[in-house]
């Protein structure tokens, strides 16, 4: 019997595949490690439902990889709107209310930048404070990571129909988007043992590009302080990500640009 006629032959001949889609998709969803996993699992577990019932809808118009690819996304695409909906803004910023419970979620759930949603936020009227006082703001709740799709490449599908049967290319385009997502990964593994405070200067001046000054403005702290407080959070989390195997050239370039 062909691997066409035979389902679960396929399924096994492409797990590989299967597990590398499904890790590319993973992180343009903003899912890491356990997560990650979960979808990985579930993912496989729903294409082998009824007896691989999936596979046998194929009708050759594409190659097997770029088959997989479509169906993988298009679940992702769905395991993403599922986990969205258990979304609930923290307990202060349900008290404060607006704009800190709009603002929590654009940032943390739909991964805007303070920036971006802050824009956002002027543009529908629903506030006028400037990005620093958004930033001191958003000081008050509790850091949780993104639930809106990570952009760092274009969809895999997308790559693969263009393709063709050149659906190895796309894999590459999707492992240096991985490569990428894994930095930012290893990053916010960085920041775990940071207080509130410091991941909040992280991110304002390593991520957003906010200057030492406007920092110190959007927190209410010193000045002063805090350029000595830089170089030293640059040094835990140089030291953290060269443990985790980030070459010191990649790391450079992440913590190395100065911004007055």
């Amino acid at each position: 019997m062909s691997d066409r006629l035979n389902p679960e032959a396929v399924f096994l001949e492409h797990l590989g595949w299967i597990e590398k889609v499904a890790s590319m998709a993973s992180r343009r969803h903003g899912l890491w490690d356990a997560d990650a996993e979960d979808f990985a699992s579930w993912v496989k577990i729903k294409l082998m439902a009824d007896d691989y019932a999936i596979f046998r809808k194929f009708r050759g118009e594409a190659d097997w990889k770029t088959f997989i690819a479509t169906v993988v996304v298009r679940h992702s695409h769905n395991y993403s709107r599922e986990r969205r909906g258990r979304w609930r803004p923290s307990a202060t910023a349900e008290r404060v209310g607006p704009p800190l419970r709009e603002l929590e979620t654009l940032v943390y759930r739909d991964g805007y930048t303070l920036a971006e949603a802050g824009e956002r936020l002027r543009t529908a009227g629903l506030t006028g404070l400037s990005d620093g006082e958004l930033a001191r703001l958003l000081a008050r709740v509790p850091q949780r990571g993104p639930m809106r799709p990570v952009e760092v490449a274009a969809d895999l599908v997308l790559e693969a129909r263009e393709a063709g049967s050149s659906a190895d290319a796309g894999l590459a385009e999707a492992e240096t988007a991985a490569w990428r997502a894994g930095l930012l990964a290893a990053l916010h593994r960085a920041m775990e043992s940071m207080t509130h405070e410091e991941r909040m200067i992280v991110r304002m001046h390593f991520a957003d590009g906010l200057s030492v000054a406007d920092v110190a403005r959007a927190l209410g702290i010193d000045q002063r302080p805090l350029y000595r407080r830089i170089p030293k959070l640059r040094k835990v989390l140089r030291v953290h990500l060269e443990r985790e195997g980030v070459s010191a050239r990649e790391v450079r370039a992440l913590l190395d640009r100065e911004v007055p």
